[in-house]
């Protein structure tokens, strides 16, 4: 006897706003969802935990940096490995009007060759790597979330960002023949973005990147315009800037979050990267 699974259809207009097609979205996924299918094409991020998606006819063992295009149509759900609270499976979700998002990429330079990953059939798997996906999902929620002045606008430019990064992968390679094909400053750039809130130091990066302290520091400033420790420091700002906007969390916890102990110097080099300080950062968001 054949077991039907029962799967529901998500439709776009229970998520979109008039004016907005794109919805953005942080799933803490449980076993009490049901495997849907939509309307719209979804992009999916596993940002925390690990797990099993069930996709289409197939199951998959999901951790931290996966990554989904799933098409119109194709069902899936997300299920934790566990039913503990503390390691949950944590998901982001990008999700777009198809026939929306194809005209605006038809109206953007070089925007037709993005727009075949709208078409593409089959649901695809990517990995991030280097943590290119992490920081672009943070800002997509971030963006959504607050709904600053000019906001609809900062969506759409991150979603084709998204889309961009998405493109460069069609080439069809694994993850480990994209890592072996980047520059030594791709090992420099991940290593920063993913331990800034710990102890930092040039030759720890120089090491990684398999070249001298010297010369890693003569390329790393070529690359990013600024020493490593500016960029660092500049890093550790944006994440608090973050945080700032997004939560309600002391001051004094943010710094401590972002790598730095000492709450007069971060004040001081807080001051000097924004122009304001964090209180005062925090106040003109309010008014």
């Amino acid at each position: 006897m054949t077991i039907q699974r029962t799967i529901d259809l998500s439709q776009g207009d229970n998520y979109f706003r008039p004016d907005v097609p794109i919805f953005v979205n942080r799933a803490v996924e449980s076993f009490y969802k049901i495997e849907h299918r939509h309307d719209f094409i979804e992009i999916s991020y596993v940002a925390e935990g690990s797990g099993t998606h069930y996709i289409g006819d197939q199951t998959l063992q999901v951790h931290q940096g996966d990554i989904f295009l799933i098409p119109v149509g194709v069902s899936h759900v997300f299920r934790p490995a566990t039913t503990s609270s503390s390691r949950p499976l944590i998901v982001y979700n990008c999700v777009m009007a198809q026939e929306s998002i194809r005209l605006l990429l038809q109206s953007f330079p070089g925007g037709v060759a993005l727009a075949t990953l709208l078409d593409e059939p089959d649901w695809r798997q990517y990995r991030d790597a280097f943590g290119e996906f992490r920081r672009l999902f943070l800002k997509l929620y971030d963006i959504y979330t607050t709904r600053r002045s000019g906001w609809n606008t900062g969506l759409h430019l991150a979603v084709i960002e998204l889309l961009l990064f998405l493109h460069s992968y069609q080439d069809g390679q694994s993850a480990t023949t994209q890592q072996a094909g980047l520059s030594n400053m791709e090992a420099a750039l991940h290593f920063i973005h993913n331990r800034f809130h710990s102890p930092l130091t040039l030759i720890e990066a120089a090491e990684l990147s398999g070249l001298g302290e010297r010369q890693f520091y003569r390329k790393f400033k070529s690359r990013t315009g600024m020493t490593f420790i500016d960029y660092v420091q500049s890093v550790r700002i944006d994440e608090a800037c973050r945080l700032l906007r997004s939560t309600d969390r002391k001051i004094a916890d943010i710094a401590s979050s972002v790598g730095y102990q000492d709450i007069t110097f971060f004040n001081k080099l807080f001051r000097k990267k924004t122009g304001i300080s964090p209180r005062e950062y925090r106040k003109e968001l309010q008014l």
